[in-house]
């Protein structure tokens, strides 16, 4: 899963800022029985406290799953607004997500960020 960053420069904004995970878990697609329903990315706002987390992937009933960009799920009521980027990541990643699925989600973030940080101090 990828975690990106972009500079965004939209001002009120209807975002999700309350009961994301409970919000993210009660969409229809994620009942859908597919494997890969939700794959988001991180993106930064304008000021340093703005930081947003949003589905990349998006379908309709049986369609096939299409790229979403963040103007798209920002209409569709898709994006979830935090106070730290790291917080933002840790969404995106899966915390939202319950049981082993999470488990598994967070263990990867773990992981990825582990290796991001060595392949840092390496260079």
């Amino acid at each position: 899963m990828d975690l990106t960053c972009l500079s965004l420069t939209q001002d009120n904004m209807p975002t999700v800022k309350r009961r994301r995970k409970k919000h993210l878990r009660n969409l229809d697609r994620n009942k859908s029985g597919r494997k890969a329903t939700v794959k988001m990315a991180t993106y930064s706002g304008d000021s340093k406290r703005k930081n947003y987390a949003a589905p990349t992937i998006t379908f309709k009933g049986k369609e096939k799953a299409r790229p979403q960009s963040f103007n798209e799920a920002l209409a569709a009521g898709e994006v979830y607004e935090f106070k730290s980027k790291k917080r933002a990541e840790r969404f995106a990643a899966g915390s939202w997500k319950k049981g082993k699925a999470k488990r598994e989600a967070m263990k990867a973030y773990r992981k990825k960020k582990k290796e991001r940080k060595q392949a840092k101090k390496n260079k």
